[in-house]
């Protein structure tokens, strides 16, 4: 069920019943900070396994105290989603509530359907309020506190695992503002000049950017990340994650030097993930991004870099970052991207089977700039 133009009063009652939920979880709630450079979320987490599962992925951004914070993130493990969906009826359609009521109270109640408020005069093309009892999780947006919601039912580590990185659409809306967005994209660099890998999932950017941390280069992200730009100031990332996703060949290439803690496998069985908190001395903040690169996997036996491709590169960087964290229709967004990158100078790297290789060529192009 979509409401839109549901009153203020209505909304507040509606985020109160989330707040309610939460407190039933845990009452007392476990404070933490998200700093993602450019913006820093307040996390209230009403769940002490949830929080393993924070602490895991994003190692590298989590804080015990900040002396200020831009945004909440109210954090639980919902019971029974499809509870709260009956709960909000009451408030958002009450003779629908009084229909499943008696429904339930008869044993003849239909499956709970997706409940989502939309209000484009407070927020265009994003729903205030999403649950979603099929999917068995929730997510809603306070414009007036700043307070984000968000809740599952199982926090099983695949479950988790196949949900992506952790609060990362949350995380987009809080760090979309002037000068700042969240990005899908890889940074890695040598001596404080950062290299933007722009593609699609499936290019090699991970492959690339998680060898090339284990062969020292500075790192910043292998999949999202923050970038952000000031008046008078080049383009800079920040890290997010402290997780990488691995094909198993790729695994097994690197698997003599490797590092990383196994934390699962996807859903999709092709890749595996792991915390890389061993390499955090390597991370950098507000890293400095000099040049893109676009990424291409081709059967040379020799990887090449060569000049060009600005267009395929800023398109897969846009598209992408929205594919997954945001609306192909935010054509704001799509414009601030650009504006970021559109002054790198761009390259095509053409990576061979051998990841080694990838590497060393792209160190010898570095050192030669």
């Amino acid at each position: 069920m979509r409401f839109d133009g549901v009153p203020r009063s209505v909304r507040q009652q509606a985020y109160a019943i989330l707040e309610e939920r939460a407190r039933r979880c845990a009452p007392e709630p476990i404070v933490r900070f998200i700093d993602c450079g450019t913006r820093m979320v307040r996390l209230i987490c009403h769940s002490e396994a949830f929080l393993r599962h924070v602490e895991r992925q994003m190692t590298c951004s989590l804080r015990e105290e900040a002396p200020s914070f831009d945004a909440t993130l109210v954090i639980w493990q919902e019971r029974s989603v499809a509870d709260t969906a009956f709960a909000l009826t009451r408030v958002l359609d009450a003779p629908r509530y009084r229909q499943e009521r008696l429904a339930r109270l008869t044993g003849t109640a239909p499956a709970p359907e997706p409940q989502q408020i939309f209000d484009e005069s407070l927020l265009r093309h994003w729903w205030l309020l999403d649950v979603e009892p099929g999917d068995r999780s929730l997510s809603a947006f306070d414009p007036e506190s700043n307070t984000y919601y968000y809740a599952v039912e199982d926090l099983a580590p695949e479950e988790i695992i196949r949900r992506g990185h952790i609060f990362v659409q949350t995380l987009f809306r809080i760090c979309n503002v002037p000068g700042s967005s969240l990005a899908h994209g890889a940074v890695v660099g040598l001596n404080g000049a950062g290299v933007l890998f722009c593609a699609f999932g499936y290019r090699g950017k991970s492959t690339l950017s998680v060898h090339a941390l284990l062969d020292g280069f500075e790192y910043v992200s292998d999949d999202y990340l923050i970038l952000g730009r000031k008046p008078g100031d080049g383009l800079r990332a920040w890290p997010i994650y402290s997780i990488i996703a691995l094909a198993p060949r790729a695994y097994q290439a690197m698997y003599d030097s490797f590092r990383g803690k196994f934390l699962s496998n996807n859903a999709r069985k092709d890749k595996y993930m792991f915390n890389i908190a061993a390499y955090h001395d390597q991370f950098r903040s507000a890293y400095p991004v000099k040049l893109a690169m676009f990424p291409n996997i081709c059967d040379c036996q020799e990887p090449s870099i060569e000049e060009g491709y600005r267009e395929l590169a800023i398109e897969e960087l846009t598209f992408s970052t929205l594919n997954n964290t945001g609306n192909l229709r935010d054509a704001l967004t799509i414009g601030k991207l650009y504006d970021f990158v559109r002054d790198l100078p761009f390259y095509r790297f053409n990576l061979s089977r051998n990841i080694a290789r990838n590497t060393r060529c792209l160190r010898e192009f570095l050192e030669q700039r």
